[in-house]
């Protein structure tokens, strides 16, 4: 599946070089384009950045102790619940 989008991204590109080279009647169009395309990987990789960013960020809070303090507190609410309505039920 790779090596397919590899090869139909390399044909296209060999496309569009051949056809600028070539001074076709669209040449300003195809330029336009590739500049929307490259304006768009741009915003891709700035995205994928912060993203790779905000998970580390996330990970690294997540690994620190403060963190399992309410979760450790919400677990023994939960359980005093059971316990509660285990004692109703009896």
């Amino acid at each position: 599946m790779i090596t397919l989008v590899f090869l139909l991204v390399l044909g296209l590109a060999g496309w569009t070089v051949s056809t600028l080279m070539s001074k076709g009647k669209h040449q300003d169009e195809i330029q336009k384009e590739l500049g929307n395309i490259f304006e768009s990987f741009k915003y891709l990789v700035a995205s994928v950045t912060s993203l790779v960013k905000l998970l580390m960020k996330d990970s690294i809070a997540s690994a620190k102790d403060d963190d399992f303090g309410p979760m450790k507190s919400n677990v023994i609410d939960l359980l005093k619940l059971e316990k509660k309505d285990k004692e109703e039920a009896a």
